[in-house]
């Protein structure tokens, strides 16, 4: 972001007084907190889907849990779809965790081969906030290892509506499982039949598939709940339950409490 060659006249231009602004700015560069729920789910279970979407990514936490396993060889051989409604936030968020999530986890002689002068800015003790640059090396790092794990990477900005024509932006094929994530996405009713329309026609399209949702029981002011969105679900033909889950925040962090949804198709 610090290098950014002034292409893009506002890169940040999310990074003011309002979490979002619909239809312009979607929250993107904000890490919400349902994200962190989703992530701290997702590392005490294992996922085997070939084919991990999350939709209105963001930062993506969630994702970058499983990115990490794959790399690791745990899943090798994912396709992962990431959606944002604004290109900048993939571009300067997205992407970047991406590739930070890949140098944390580098081993010893892995990082030597990257960074062969200065050592992994990432692993230096003495600097809690070190300066990553995309150097050749680092690029070209990270392309070897995402081919490596046999891992393919698939961004889309922009609304999810009309569905159809962002169900042939996402590669898919009838086999290939597929894990759809979502945290914070249903917090307005247009929000949250957006969402369902699309987590449902994604369903469809494969044998094997389901969805895991991360949201507050109720967004006060803007008028998206659980149970709306539950309800959504059942004019849909799907089935969404409440998954148990001991890490959740919410009530006992003096907030909204917060849970885990789980769809199917019916």
């Amino acid at each position: 972001m610090a290098e950014d060659d002034g292409s893009n006249p506002n890169p940040l231009s999310g990074l003011d007084d309002s979490d979002l602004r619909a239809n312009v700015y979607e929250g993107g560069y904000k890490t919400w907190e349902c994200s962190i729920d989703l992530a701290r789910y997702l590392l005490d279970h294992s996922v085997d889907a070939g084919h991990v979407v999350e939709l209105g990514c963001g930062s993506a936490v969630p994702s970058l849990v499983l990115f990490r396993s794959a790399l690791k060889g745990k899943g090798g051989g994912r396709r992962f779809t990431l959606t944002d409604y604004n290109a900048d936030v993939l571009r300067c968020v997205t992407v970047p965790n991406l590739l930070l999530a890949w140098v944390g986890g580098l081993k010893e002689d892995e990082s030597k081969e990257v960074f062969p002068e200065s050592g992994n800015p990432l692993l230096r003790k003495e600097e809690e906030n070190g300066d990553l640059y995309l150097t050749p090396e680092v690029i070209g790092g990270f392309q070897k290892a995402l081919s490596s794990a046999v891992i393919s990477l698939t961004l889309l900005s922009g609304s999810w509506s009309p569905v159809p024509i962002l169900l042939d932006l996402i590669p898919s094929t009838p086999e290939l499982d597929t894990f759809i994530l979502g945290s914070e996405t249903i917090y307005s009713p247009a929000s949250l039949e957006a969402f369902v329309e699309t987590i449902t026609a994604l369903m469809k399209r494969v044998e094997t598939a389901k969805t895991l949702v991360a949201a507050k029981r109720v967004y006060f002011g803007v008028g998206g709940s659980v149970d709306g969105f539950r309800a959504a679900c059942v004019e849909r033909g799907c089935v969404a339950n409440e998954v148990e889950f001991e890490g959740l925040g919410g009530e006992s962090e003096g907030g909204v409490r917060r849970c885990l949804i789980e769809v199917r198709l019916f």
